[in-house]
């Protein structure tokens, strides 16, 4: 492709076209720097328009290859919309050496242990310097792309544990988190210690400060206007410890999404939005349109105090999404899960009611959630946003197995009456079983004979 072929068409033109096919995280732009120099001369402002990067090499890389393109175009190129993965898939973060089997380990319990120890503590080792690595070239990635960023998805794993990094992104506009937040948000309080995922990052930042909600400092992300959070797993501190926190960090959020929510999803999101607390159950009275307790009752409206302070003002849409009891589950725990569906459905209805709360809450249809279900997911949704779609903004999730493809259980109908606690139709469908040959060849067999 010689130059005279961009010379048809004005740079303008050329620009938009570079924008829409460079949208599948690098591939495209990676192809248009090979295809001539003047192609490489001409894409160079958004070769790297969208970008995923899956491991610290890659990071690493990506800095060395941005800044050979800034030394031969003459001019910074800017990264608009960033993937992060680390995955144990594809992370080259070091895995801890657990042996499938006890009989793998010496069967003398004092040798027993000191190998554990061994073990532990030389995985310790290769962990903190890689710690150290990721918050280098982190750090370094953020500050180069942080004035252009305008979307960001970091996809995590609790088997990896990210460390605090410096996160300066004025421009950033739209944040997805799986999982947790620990690469941008500390808690100095301690955290909750879980077993056998101890982690030398969990209390020691590496000369990182962590952002102060109260410091004089100015806010990390005063551009974002969605933030979108998925409680995937137990964290080490918690979500209504550490989402509080955004507001200050991010304080002109209009949209904020909570998927795969816990039961502390109701008073985080009264907090957030300045309603207060409702009583305890012994406290509430059916008999003046309260709520007793069963599933027909009318929710409990209750009105907001002058003295409530909403922690989130900006919030102006919160949706939310639970997750479902499985098939196999008690009916009390199936009866818990819906009743914190309800609660939800009660703040929603407050939300509606209330002419001081100046936010608009949505409850999603509950649902399960496989392993894989969201590394397959936000990476279309990451594409979808990038060319105007709704993502996971659209308020309507009926048909987001279909949509998306990613999942095998086929959606609910819609119901119009109260919930439930009838989970006949909660089930994933039985799949027909195959006949063998034998079977097939002994049932025709027979209808013959009769």
């Amino acid at each position: 492709m010689g130059s005279d072929v961009f010379d048809r068409l004005p740079y303008d033109v050329w620009y938009i076209i570079f924008q829409f096919v460079c949208t599948d995280g690098g591939k495209a732009g990676c192809a248009l720097a090979l295809t001539s120099k003047a192609c490489r001369r001409a894409s160079s402002s958004t070769r790297f328009f969208s970008v995923s990067l899956y491991s610290v090499r890659h990071v690493r890389n990506f800095l060395i290859c941005l800044k050979r393109t800034t030394l031969f175009s003459g001019k910074e190129a800017p990264v608009h919309h960033l993937f992060l993965s680390f995955l144990p898939e594809t992370c080259d973060a070091p895995v801890r050496a657990w042996r499938t089997k006890w009989t793998d380990y010496p069967r003398n319990e004092r040798a027993m242990v000191a190998q554990l120890l061994h073990e532990q503590r030389q995985w310790n080792m290769q962990k903190i310097a890689w710690n150290y690595t990721f918050m280098t070239n982190v750090s370094a990635l953020f500050a180069r792309i942080g004035n252009t960023l305008r979307t960001l998805v970091v996809l995590q794993s609790r088997d990896v544990r990210l460390p605090l990094v410096n996160c300066p992104l004025p421009a950033l506009r739209e944040l997805t988190l799986l999982g947790d937040d620990r690469l941008f948000v500390r808690v100095p309080q301690p955290g909750v210690r879980l077993p056998r995922e101890g982690d030398d990052s969990d209390f020691n930042f590496y000369g990182i400060q962590p952002p102060d909600p109260d410091g004089p400092k100015d806010a990390p992300f005063p551009s974002l206007r969605r933030l979108h959070v998925i409680f995937a797993w137990a964290k080490l501190h918690p979500w209504e410890q550490t989402l509080p926190r955004w507001a200050a960090l991010a304080p002109a959020v209009t949209h904020l999404r909570i998927s795969q929510g816990s039961a502390q999803v109701v008073h985080m999101v009264r907090d957030m939005l300045g309603l207060p607390q409702p009583p305890p159950s012994g406290d509430r009275s059916a008999g003046e349109g309260g709520f007793d307790g069963s599933l027909g009752a009318e929710p409990l409206i209750v009105a907001a105090t002058p003295d409530t302070i909403p922690t989130y003002p900006s919030l102006r849409l919160v949706i939310v999404q639970l997750s479902r009891a499985p098939q196999w589950a008690s009916s009390g725990t199936a009866a818990g899960v819906l009743a914190q569906r309800r609660d939800v459905e009660r703040v929603a209805a407050e939300c509606a009611q209330e002419s001081r709360c100046r936010a608009w809450v949505t409850v999603l249809r509950s649902r399960l959630y496989e392993d894989q279900y969201w590394p397959r997911r936000l990476p279309r949704e990451w594409r979808n946003r990038m060319i105007g779609g709704g993502g996971c903004w659209t308020e309507d999730e009926y048909y987001e197995d279909e949509r998306w493809g990613v999942s095998a259980i086929e959606p609910l109908p819609k119901s119009e009456g109260p919930l439930t606690l009838d989970l006949s139709s909660d089930r994933v469908p039985e799949r027909p079983k195959k006949t063998k040959w034998w079977q097939a060849v002994f049932s025709s067999g027979r209808r013959n004979l009769m």
